[in-house]
C-alpha cells in the first residue's frame, strides 16, 4: 500500500503508462481517509468552539432568544466554513487523482481522455456548489427556531432546488468507480507494458 501510495504521490502529472486496479484503489483510499479527517477534523473544532460560545453565552445570562439567533449565526458561518472546505478538498483530490485515474484507464485499454470528462463535471460540481454558498447562508441565517413547520417547509424546498447538482457531484464518482474496477488488460496494450502490482 505504502508503495502504491508513493509511486502516485510521485507520478502526479504523469498522464502516461499504465497503473494496475490494486494502485489505484490503494491510493484512492489513501486520498479517502486523508479527506475524511480533514472534514472531521475541522468539523470538531468548528462545532466544538459553537457550542462554547453558546454555553458561554447562557452562563452570562443571555435570554433564549439571543441564544438561538447566536446558534444560527453560528451555523451559518459553520455550514459557510463547510462548503468552502469542501470545495478546496475537492479541487485538490480531483488533481491529486486525475493522472492516477488516467493511468488506471490506460491499463485498462481506455482511454484518458474519460478522466477529462470526470474532471470537468466535478469542477462543474465544484462551481455549482460555489454558486449555492451565499444562498446556503442566507437560508441558515433566515431560519426561525420556534416555527418548525416553516423550517421544515424551507428545508424541503431547498433540498428539492438543489437535488440536479447534488445529483451531478456522484456523476464523475460513478465514472472513477466503473473504470477504476474496470479488467486490467493482459499483457502490453497501446499504452504501454503490464503494470507491476505495487
Amino acid at each position: 500500500m505504502i508503495e502504491a501510495i508513493r509511486h502516485n504521490l510521485s507520478s502526479l502529472t504523469n498522464f502516461s503508462g499504465r497503473d494496475s486496479r490494486s494502485t489505484f484503489w490503494f491510493y484512492v483510499l489513501f486520498l479517502a481517509i486523508i479527506q475524511l479527517v480533514t472534514t472531521f477534523g475541522v468539523s470538531i473544532v468548528a462545532g466544538g468552539a459553537m457550542a462554547v460560545d453558546v454555553f458561554q453565552s447562557a452562563r452570562g445570562g443571555a435570554d433564549q432568544a439571543a441564544i438561538q439567533q447566536q446558534m444560527i449565526e453560528r451555523m451559518a458561518g459553520l455550514i459557510q466554513l463547510t462548503m468552502w472546505m469542501s470545495v478546496v478538498l475537492s479541487i485538490v483530490m480531483t488533481l491529486l487523482l486525475a493522472a492516477a485515474f488516467a493511468r488506471r484507464l490506460h491499463d485498462s485499454g481506455n482511454s484518458g481522455w474519460i478522466a477529462a470528462l470526470a474532471v470537468v463535471l466535478q469542477l462543474l460540481s465544484i462551481v455549482l456548489t460555489i454558486g449555492m454558498i451565499g444562498e446556503m447562508v442566507s437560508f441558515i441565517t433566515s431560519m426561525k427556531l420556534n416555527d418548525p413547520s416553516a423550517m421544515q417547509a424551507a428545508a424541503q424546498m431547498q433540498r428539492s432546488k438543489y437535488a440536479l447538482q447534488g445529483l451531478l457531484g456522484w456523476v464523475p464518482l460513478l465514472i472513477v468507480i466503473i473504470f477504476g474496477v474496470w479488467p486490467s488488460s493482459d499483457g502490453d496494450n497501446r499504452y504501454g507494458p503490464e503494470p507491476d502490482h505495487l
